[in-house]
């Protein structure tokens, strides 16, 4: 019988957005830790790579629509195969909300992003009063993302090494 997976292109999408988000959020955490003429180039470098998430998680939704993930084993309860639904449904909302919180942070910090061969600039001045509490609720959310992310790297490996099923092959790069 062949075993259950999801696509190649879901898993690419899958750890590309894993490694993008540990990325980001190792980057948002020592920002201030870099040489301060690095600090315009740390933040662009952050705000990309969370603009990456925001569009690889559009683009991984709009796939899940047409491709059909893989059926749970049958020995998982409903219980479980609920809180799962409700903690991947809990991925993929910070996985936009922290980018779509963090755009206009940024910008009503006054900067605008750098692509390379273009630059957007930012259309506000910058205001304190706006971007301190979105720093602080992209942070709060961003945080929220990487605890849940945790526990669904916790379950992953329950999943391998107590109950020895195949969940977590399912996701698996090929060798």
């Amino acid at each position: 019988m062949q075993e259950a997976r999801y696509s190649s292109v879901a898993i690419l999408i899958h750890w590309s957005v894993a490694l993008l988000i540990i990325f980001s959020f190792l980057l948002g955490l020592t920002v201030d830790n870099f040489p301060k003429g690095w600090t315009g180039a740390v933040i662009n470098t952050h705000a990309l790579a969370g603009l990456s998430v925001l569009a690889l998680t559009i683009f991984r939704l709009a796939w899940r629509l047409s491709h059909k993930p893989p059926e749970y084993p049958r020995d998982i309860s409903p219980a479980v195969k609920r809180l799962s639904h409700l903690a991947h449904m809990a991925l993929y909302v910070l996985m936009i909300v922290v980018p779509a919180i963090g755009i206009p942070t940024l910008l009503y910090r006054g900067r605008g992003l750098e692509f390379g061969l273009f630059g957007i600039s930012s259309p506000f001045e910058r205001a304190p009063d706006i971007f301190h509490p979105l720093t602080d609720v992209h942070e709060l959310a961003a945080f929220a993302l990487l605890g849940l992310a945790i526990g669904h790297i916790l379950a992953a490996l329950y999943h391998q090494v107590v109950r020895k099923d195949a969940i977590l092959r399912r996701m698996a790069l090929k060798a």
